[in-house]
């Protein structure tokens, strides 16, 4: 499976590094994916939506997620590497008259 990811958000404070969106083999697209900075490490967090249920409690629930490790792997790397060079492309950009590192 191809998987590529578009930065569209980043983030210098709290846990959520980035919002993605990404598109799988050129045919579906998935928007609003968190790239979020964890006790354990980075990980992507799926769009969910919120609803209450009979007793008021709040849940959540994935709205698309992957199923196997292999995808959730391909996933992550994809947002990953797209973060990384977005932040080295922003990096670039604030070096003054043209250099760069």
């Amino acid at each position: 499976m191809k998987i590529t990811a578009v930065i569209k958000k980043t983030f210098d404070t709290g846990k959520v590094r980035a919002i993605a969106d990404v598109t799988l083999d050129g045919a579906f697209a998935i928007h609003g994916l968190k790239l979020i900075e964890g006790d354990k490490g980075m990980f992507v967090s799926m769009p969910y939506s919120q609803w209450k249920d009979k007793d008021g409690n709040l849940k959540n629930t994935d709205i698309v997620h992957p199923i196997t490790a292999d995808a959730r792997s391909e996933l992550y790397h994809a947002v990953h590497d797209a973060y990384k060079a977005e932040m080295a492309q922003t990096e670039d950009e604030e070096l003054p008259f043209g250099m760069s590192m």
